[in-house]
């Protein structure tokens, strides 16, 4: 590390990018509502009647399991962009925030039909593009889809060649599904992420999705541990089905589903390559290097071992591992478990690392430029700032 690096100057910024921005809009909103149908407004007015798709196993007393004082002045949660401007981007004075809304691609089809359940996800895309993309130029989006809707890959068409096409910077899927990611029937959202370039982004399931890699758990405690089942199981199904052969350029980016686990399940998958080879002669390369090339990862819930002393191990081991540009900082707003950038990435860690995880590959990743002379104080720290999380 350079001395120009060691001796920061007390008013240097590291740029940031969060990844993971919840908004929270319902099916029965109107600016949800008004982009629908009037088929399917009847529809749901009659069948889910104030009935909010809400993420399985949220606590019944914090709707969306929300941060203490993520609420607005009228009661509501991450519905207001001007709110959560002033909470996130100007509180951190972010890059930028990619909206991750979850409540568009935990529509699955089931019990519903499938026109309606491709015409809501296109509101909710359609409102998160109208009410917040328009709101501020630091906002940018997913464009969430549920994985098992019938033709739902038009909707990834529809929104990237749309007005906002722009700003739409990733497809967003829930991590399980009827089947496992790698097979047939997912290549069309496959094959669309390649078209646009766009990276295709797994995040914790919401409704309708199974709420752990087995099914739905009895406990939300149970369910928080258990996420990062979702991708041990992604991953070799991508990597064994020869998807990274057929999609060389294919970029895939799990949200709040762990990290620390990548390098030992790359050691794993390198080993049962040796053994099984001839089962699967069609790989051109080892697990390990698919995995460090096409897969990123995002902080939040951040590692956090009961002796800090393992914190740089666990660090190191995953750079070392060919993940160094795969991290990427994400805040999980506006639910409890919260990081805010100083929390996400300390100022312990050393000021490059710092610089990747919290901006740099995010940048590269979604191709955002970095906003210079912004962002947070590279010299604050754990007492410098109090994170604003609620348990």
């Amino acid at each position: 590390m350079s001395s120009q690096r060691q001796n920061i100057a007390d008013d240097e910024k590291i740029p940031v990018i969060d990844v993971d921005c919840h908004p929270m809009p319902r099916h029965f909103d109107a600016n949800v509502k008004k982009h629908l149908p009037r088929r399917w407004q009847e529809y749901m007015t009659k069948y889910h009647p104030g009935v909010a798709f809400s993420s399985f196993g949220s606590p019944p007393q914090r709707e969306f399991t929300h941060r203490l004082d993520a609420l607005d002045e009228n009661g509501r949660v991450s519905v207001d962009p001007m709110f959560v401007k002033k909470q996130l981007l100007d509180e951190y004075d972010l890059t930028a925030a990619i909206l991750t809304n979850i409540s568009g691609f935990g529509i699955t089809g089931a019990n519903r039909p499938a026109e309606m359940s491709r015409a809501l996800t296109a509101a909710f895309n359609d409102a998160i593009a109208e009410t917040w993309l328009q709101s501020d130029p630091r906002y940018y989006a997913a464009i969430s889809v549920g994985r098992d809707i019938p033709h739902i890959v038009d909707e990834i068409r529809r929104c990237k060649e749309g007005p906002m096409g722009d700003r739409f910077v990733t497809v967003l899927i829930p991590p399980s599904g009827e089947a496992p990611l790698g097979k047939e029937r997912y290549e069309p959202i496959l094959e669309a992420c390649v078209h646009y370039d766009l990276p295709l982004s797994a995040h914790v399931p919401g409704t309708g999705a199974k709420g752990t890699a087995l099914g739905h758990p009895s406990y939300y405690a149970e369910f928080h541990m258990n996420l990062a089942a979702h991708p041990m199981s992604t991953v070799p199904s991508l990597i064994f089905e020869g998807t990274f052969d057929r999609y060389p350029t294919l970029k895939i980016a799990f949200l709040e589903l762990g990290w620390s686990w990548a390098p030992t399940v790359a050691w794993r998958l390198d080993k049962i390559h040796a053994k099984l080879r001839n089962e699967v002669s069609h790989l051109k390369r080892k697990p390990s290097e698919y995995m460090s090339d096409h897969f990123w990862f995002a902080t939040q819930p951040v590692e956090e071992p009961e002796q800090v002393r393992h914190t740089e191990s666990i660090y190191q081991i995953f750079e070392e591992s060919g993940f160094a540009d795969k991290l990427m900082y994400s805040s999980d707003y506006p639910h409890w478990d919260f990081d805010t950038p100083y929390d996400g990435v300390a100022a312990h860690h050393p000021i490059e690392r710092r610089r990747r995880i919290l901006g740099e590959n995010a940048s590269k990743l979604f191709k955002i430029p970095l906003k210079q002379n912004s962002g947070i104080l590279a010299k604050a720290g754990p007492g410098g700032v109090i994170s604003p999380r609620a348990a």
